[in-house]
């Protein structure tokens, strides 16, 4: 009986050994620690320098043969190269006994340029172990030879999903399963305060003596961010001709969120750096109005950080669609603050700058319901603040733009400790007619300020002189 159970033991043992042996491994990808990347720095799969012809139209599809060793477990690769044109490729390569493939794209550059990307659903923990192939094509014409110097795969930390940087007075966030789109601002220096008022959230610095009421939050996040559609984010409409979808009942344009889409799904993040006092992601953005299977074929970048007590995020687009131009009024950004916040404030004269009277609007509406209506400001910023003259609440300003599209949805019906995560909330679109273009990159940023109107006019002032 004894000799039975050693051998019951023995076996047992060898057993943990080889599961161990086979998932130690994985288990251990998980405790490296995050580093600046560099592609010399990683496992390297190319075998060597490799160039491609392009033949005589300009266009062409390839496949690039990449090692098939084991390479350890990763979840973040880079590819240097050269190109004069934009370019789709497709990476094959296996996780454990499942094989995977993902599409990256790449734009033009005469100097090496190295991009980087996490594997699809890295957030959620998903790794490879081992890689097969590339498939290289063109998406626009070229002249000279594509030019591949190092392909590398790495293992990177897996970020927090929620990702905070902080100044002197104001704490940052964005969430990385909505794009890193930014989703949390709070003012640390200004006693902001939630308090409930006949069942309705009312908020505004001292709160609870403004209002004689006792505060159910002091640390209220100003950003709306309730579903994918809200939060500060880029959001782009480009063509109906194409396979679209429908949203409330209407056809939909071709429409990239930053957030995600209607569904609540996550966008997919790319890549992502953060410091101490800025955060750098990029995004490959889906479709509004289509399941999440129709990620759409571009990338958003944006980069937070401080700036004279300010939040200043500097946005980037690109899409690689090829799908015909279109006209239409772009959101730069769309941004959804908390509903308290419901009297819109912005400066209608034309002397810019000279303590002119500034307008309130204190009934705004859901902007569908009131024909999308739009203000002019000469100083290129607009605010939402409370119900009284010097109220706190949050500015937004994006310098040279005037039009400034703005409502409420569902006005004055906050009733969540929270109302950051309540549906009621308040909306401004900085709005711009331009062509919707693939392959033509976009650039423009903005500036975020607390405070009463004054104050944020104050704080915008030293941008917009």
């Amino acid at each position: 009986m004894k000799k039975a159970i050693k051998i019951i033991i023995c076996v047992a043992l060898a057993v943990i050994v080889a599961v161990l042996g086979v998932f130690s491994p994985y288990l251990l990808s998980f405790v490296e620690y995050d580093k600046d990347f560099d592609i010399t720095q990683g496992e390297s799969v190319l075998s060597d320098y490799t160039e491609i012809a392009v033949s005589k139209d300009g266009l062409l599809t390839t496949n690039i043969e990449l090692s098939e060793n084991d390479c350890g477990w990763f979840n973040y690769y880079g590819l240097e190269y050269t190109a004069d044109c934009y370019i789709k490729v497709t990476l094959y390569y296996s996780a454990g006994i499942e094989d995977k493939k993902e599409d990256f794209f790449l734009e033009p550059t005469e100097q090496k340029k190295t991009f980087y990307s996490f594997v699809d659903n890295a957030i959620e923990g998903k790794k490879g172990n081992k890689v097969k192939s590339l498939t290289v094509q063109t998406l626009t014409k070229g002249k000279e030879n594509i030019k591949i110097y190092g392909f590398s795969v790495f293992n990177r930390e897996i970020p927090e999903q929620e990702i905070y940087i902080e100044s002197e007075n104001l704490k940052l966030g964005i969430d990385l399963l909505w794009g890193g789109a930014l989703s949390y601002l709070e003012d640390t220096d200004s006693n902001v305060q939630a308090v409930s008022v006949d069942g309705k959230i009312k908020v505004d610095s001292n709160a609870e003596e403004r209002y004689n009421a006792k505060s159910v939050n002091d640390n209220v996040n100003l950003i709306n961010r309730n579903d994918t559609g809200r939060l500060v984010q880029q959001s782009y409409y480009g063509t109906l001709e194409y396979d679209h979808g429908v949203y409330m009942d209407n056809d939909w344009r071709y429409n990239p969120v930053q957030g995600g889409n209607q569904f609540n799904d996550a966008s997919k993040i790319v890549d992502l750096k953060v410091n101490e006092d800025s955060i750098y992601i990029k995004c490959r953005p889906l479709d509004w109005a289509k399941e999440k299977e129709f990620i759409t074929p571009s990338y958003m970048e944006a980069t937070y950080s401080f700036e004279n007590g300010m939040v200043h995020a500097k946005c980037r687009f690109v899409d690689f669609s090829g799908y015909p131009e279109a006209e239409s009024t772009q959101e730069i950004p769309a941004f959804y603050c908390i509903e308290p916040f419901n009297n819109f404030v912005y400066y209608p004269g034309d002397k810019p700058w000279t303590n002119g009277e500034l307008k309130s609007e204190p009934d705004l509406i859901f902007w569908p319901d009131a024909n999308y209506p739009t203000f002019r400001s000469k100083e290129n910023w607009a605010a939402f603040t409370g119900e009284f003259e010097d109220s706190f609440g949050i500015g937004l300003y994006v310098p040279d733009e005037e039009s400034f599209l703005a409502g409420i949805f569902d006005r004055e019906n906050t009733d969540e400790e929270d109302p950051s995560r309540d549906a009621p909330t308040s909306y401004i679109a900085v709005t711009k007619t331009r062509i919707f273009k693939s392959f033509d990159p976009y650039e423009y940023e903005y500036y975020l300020a607390t405070g009463d109107s004054q104050e944020i006019r104050d704080t915008f002032k030293n941008i917009g002189k």
